[in-house]
């Protein structure tokens, strides 16, 4: 890997964090796993539950393998919502997944930096170029990490890229902020992490072509081990709801 220098996503296990703070209360609380790039939407749809339902939600995040390992291990929670579908189908086989509602999409594709300095297009040939910095996602830490190597590996140039990379990183977030703080040219992320309030006119997105980048459903559902699985359920109809897919494409989840 050029310069030597990896940062693998056992460097960064640490990444799952837990939002909100808990604080004791009497009311009724459940636990969402989420992945990284839909928290603010996931958020708002927490703000309208809470009041609504006068309940509690936390919500532990990172990257997708990490929180489908962290789902397997603790066996506690009510939601599971991956950056991409694929990390549910364990959990469905094994029934750990009772049920299950679509809230929008991800799509993959290049950022680069404001303004698009280096002239890169959406050509994969790029990711191959040695006088520009190049980031990719783990595929064994998270969604968008997974979804890269399907796409270079379609194109033939998966560990080509990697040798290339400046270094690999756990997830949306670690891609995002390699663009910000201009340590990379170019990522490979999704699409929804530009509509971020935190990312907002600090990269630009250069969609790629439709033969690749893919609509991976986005789906989020009850675990089995849900303490209050009506309350939850709740959730899950808010959020695929006509009012909670407005929110998911406001932060560029659909259309």
């Amino acid at each position: 890997m050029k310069k030597l220098f990896l940062l693998l996503f056992l460097l960064a296990a640490c990444d799952l964090q837990e939002y909100p703070e808990a604080e004791q209360t009497n009311r009724s609380e459940i636990l969402i796993y989420s992945g990284m790039t839909m928290i603010e939407p996931l958020m708002e749809i927490v703000a309208l539950i809470e009041a609504q339902e006068n309940c509690q939600i936390k919500i532990t995040y990172g990257g997708s393998g990490h929180i489908l390992k962290s789902v397997e291990v603790n066996q506690i929670g009510d939601i599971f919502f991956p950056g991409d579908e694929s990390y549910i189908n364990p959990l469905r086989e094994s029934g750990v997944m009772t049920e299950s509602v679509p809230v929008g999409y991800n799509q993959i594709g290049f950022f680069v930096q404001p303004g698009n300095p280096k002239q890169i297009s959406a050509d994969l040939d790029h990711l191959l170029d040695k006088t520009l910095n190049i980031v990719i996602g783990s595929a064994e830490a998270g969604a968008v990490g997974r979804e890269t190597k399907r796409i270079l590996n379609q194109a033939g140039i998966y560990q080509d890229v990697v040798d290339n990379a400046l270094y690999m990183t756990t997830d949306s977030k670690g891609l995002a902020a390699a663009i910000k703080s201009k340590t990379a040219d170019l990522t490979v992320n999704w699409k929804s992490v530009g509509f971020l309030t935190r990312n907002v006119g600090g990269m630009d997105f250069i969609p790629l072509p439709t033969e690749y980048s893919q609509k991976h459903p986005l789906v989020m559902g009850l675990l089995s081990y849900s303490q209050h699985p009506e309350l939850a359920k709740k959730f899950l109809q808010l959020a695929s709801s006509d009012a909670g897919r407005g929110i998911f494409r406001k932060y560029g989840f659909l259309d």
